[in-house]
């Protein structure tokens, strides 16, 4: 099937329209790019992009969207060999691996083995273990996922009821699942591929136990991966997305290991039962793996958003729908680009600003997991409380910021963006989970604001070292003795057109309605307010801070730029604008404060400059997107694709449904009319033959 010719030319193109959107550029999106995605990133991409490319007959995603979940699966596993291979061979690497499923959209059966299981022998096996367990997960001679969510816990990791308990005797842990609330579920990786998991239990010895602990358990033979004895293993089935991971369940009856199957860098159970834990061990190390994969999280919303933004807003700019209804005419009285409309604009643009405010928080935030891994290693566990309270904060934002943004931008490309070859509808199924996986994300709040408590209570009782971390200094600065003080600090007493002329103003404003939403949040309790009440003045409390270290992050790296830099003007703009849309969205914090609160006149003000920073910005959308560096490759869009091709490649895509086919769509076009339509359409006939 294909598109007949003769047809007239579109006047003007979806091409030559996004072609001229580029010419406005008043920055080298060359240059962009290179300054908003770290270098690593950048050539993991540009040599990963390359080598998929090469073996199109592999890597090829042109027919994903007509695939069954079986098919899905299974042209996963036969990438996911691939990549093994092509490490092995030495093209690429562990990591590049990684990038490579980011690239394809694909979270396939041997995700969660690089994901969750080496990292996790990586940071928490002895030197022993990670040679017994280690070194032939590293050589994929086995397959390894990460068991802790149970049908039954999923956020609750210390209400967990799989057991783990020492058996003197035979100096070996029985790995049991009491009940089906216990049984392990959703754990990827597990359903038809893991041969081991690391199984989260309650560690039980000589009838004490100590709390949840990782244990390596084997699952399958390697030899014919058949469910060894005790082991009851299964796929979930059909997900509203990842449907190319096989996430699975898990019940063990009294399974057996080695005691040396505990992971035990950080606690010793030794022949006998006598349990002991290195000196000055902070517990919260064991959940290490997880902040380390919600790091991992925080630098891939970035690239998740851009996918997005990307797709959105080159759409945005080449659909053309009604002639003069938009502020600017269009020549000849074509039809306006919808991104011209001001509704278009004020979902699109903003979540611009914070696509580029997560490329510079993702590398900030890289730094400091890198910074406090290496004091870690060191014996100095100071500074894992922040550490994890900014993961769960961080983890939290760019995840919801972009999984909304996906839903945004399916929307904003109107009826097109129900079709599969939007390249968003699957991606968004696939996405979904990071709101909920890794903790969820109305959990992880509670975690980040319990953090942020107790740092008031410390200034409250003279505590010299209260908020002294990197994310926690401005409770100090802004609440003396840890309360709020009398007079409005100077950054609440400038005009709405003050603080968007002052980058720190804005950081200031931004610190000071984090704070007094933490000294308010402090006085209720202390004044009896339970935690159960205090649950949605958490979550506010949680996005407020991360509101202002998100911008914090985005501003010190602006600042990096050279003087007078010409990437510096746009970059400012959509740092005020992160500033003004986040006031905007969060009103009534400004409205409610005891000390500084904003006059209802002053939100009409930031309403209006809000409005009038988001239509300057419009003019660069396009080339702010491409600047992101999205290839077509990772797009899978016929609307978001670089060439502006859009109707043409939207077309095409539908031609190749299988159902179209010459060969086997007649043949299943034919069957079904016998079968069914011609019943229908011939049921008059079919009664009078009948009669006869």
């Amino acid at each position: 099937m294909q598109i007949p010719k003769g047809l007239e030319p579109m006047t003007p193109s979806t091409a030559d329209t996004l072609q001229a959107e580029r010419s406005k550029a008043g920055f080298s999106v060359a240059e962009m790019n290179e300054f908003i995605v770290d270098a690593e990133m950048r050539q993991q991409l540009a040599k990963v992009e390359a080598v998929l490319a090469a073996e199109p007959e592999t890597f090829s995603q042109r027919d994903t969207y007509f695939m069954g979940r079986t098919e899905k699966m299974e042209h996963a596993l036969k990438m996911g060999r691939r990549l093994i291979e092509l490490m092995k061979a030495g093209r690429l690497t562990s990591d590049e691996i990684s990038v490579a499923d980011m690239v394809l959209d694909v979270n396939g059966p041997f995700g969660l083995h690089r994901a969750m299981f080496i990292p996790t022998l990586q940071q928490q096996a002895t030197a022993a273990q990670q040679e017994r367990f280690l070194k032939p997960a590293l050589d994929y001679r086995i397959l390894g996922c990460y068991a802790q969510t149970e049908i039954g816990h999923g956020s609750n990791v210390q209400g967990l009821e799989t057991t783990c308990t020492y058996v003197a005797e035979t100096d070996e842990f029985e790995v049991h699942t009491p009940n089906i609330r216990a049984c392990k579920w959703w754990i990827g990786s597990l359903g038809v591929t893991a041969t081991h998991a690391v199984v989260m239990a309650q560690l039980v010895v000589a009838g004490r136990a100590h709390g949840p602990h990782a244990v390596v358990v084997p699952l399958r033979s390697e030899r014919d991966h058949a469910p060894l004895a005790g082991v009851t293993v299964g796929d979930l089935g059909p997900k509203f997305g990842f449907n190319a991971m096989d996430n699975g369940f898990l019940l063990l009856d009294r399974v057996r290991v080695p005691r040396d199957n505990l992971l035990q860098r950080y606690i010793t159970v030794a022949r006998g039962g006598a349990v002991s834990r290195p000196a000055g061990v902070d517990p919260k190390v064991a959940y290490g793996t997880m902040v380390y994969v919600r790091t991992q999280i925080v630098r891939n919303m970035s690239q998740t958003l851009a996918r997005a933004t990307t797709t959105a807003v080159r759409y945005a700019a080449v659909r053309r729908q009604f002639a003069g209804k938009a502020d600017r005419r269009q020549a000849g009285g074509a039809e306006s680009p919808v991104l011209d409309y001001a509704m278009v604009q004020f979902r699109l643009v903003p979540l611009l600003a914070q696509n580029y405010a997560m490329f510079a928080t993702s590398q900030a935030f890289a730094a400091h997991y890198a910074e406090s891994m290496g004091e870690l290693a060191r014996g100095n566990f100071a500074p894992l409380k922040e550490l994890h309270a900014t993961a769960c904060g961080l983890k939290r934002w760019t995840s919801d910021v972009a999984i909304r943004g996906i839903d945004t931008c399916r929307h904003a490309c109107g009826g097109h963006g129900f079709s599969q070859f939007s390249g968003l509808n699957e991606f968004y199924g696939n996405q979904y989970p990071n709101v909920i996986w890794e903790g969820d994300n109305y959990v992880l709040s509670q975690q980040t604001a319990r953090f942020l408590l107790k740092q008031v209570a410390a200034l409250r009782a003279g505590a010299p070292d209260a908020a002294a971390g990197a994310t926690t200094g401005y409770l100090r600065a802004h609440l003396p003795q840890g309360r709020l003080p009398r007079a409005a600090p100077p950054c609440m007493r400038l005009s709405v057109e003050e603080m968007a002329r002052d980058p720190q103003a804005q950081l200031q404003v931004l610190a000071f309605r984090a704070a007094a939403q933490a000294a308010e949040l402090a006085d209720r309790m202390q004044g009896g307010q339970t935690h159960n009440r205090s649950l949605v003045a958490m979550q506010r409390l949680c996005d407020a801070h991360s509101d202002y270290v998100v911008a914090t992050y985005f501003q010190q790296h602006v600042r990096t730029l050279a003087p007078r830099s010409p990437l510096a003007p746009v970059l400012q703009q959509l740092a005020t604008l992160l500033f003004l849309y986040v006031l905007e969205q969060n009103a009534a914090d400004l409205l409610r404060l005891r000390v500084g609160a904003l006059q209802p006149a002053q939100i009409a003000e930031i309403e209006h400059a809000l409005a009038a920073l988001i239509e300057q910005v419009r003019e660069q959308a396009v080339p702010l997107v491409d600047a992101l560096g999205v290839s077509d490759m990772r797009l899978n869009s016929a609307l978001g694709r670089a060439d502006g091709r859009v109707y043409e490649s939207y077309l095409e895509w539908a031609m190749r449904d299988p159902l179209n086919s010459d060969d086997a769509g007649a043949r299943i076009r034919k069957l079904w009319f016998d079968k069914y339509y011609a019943p229908v359409l011939h049921a008059k006939d079919n009664a009078a033959q009948a009669r006869l």
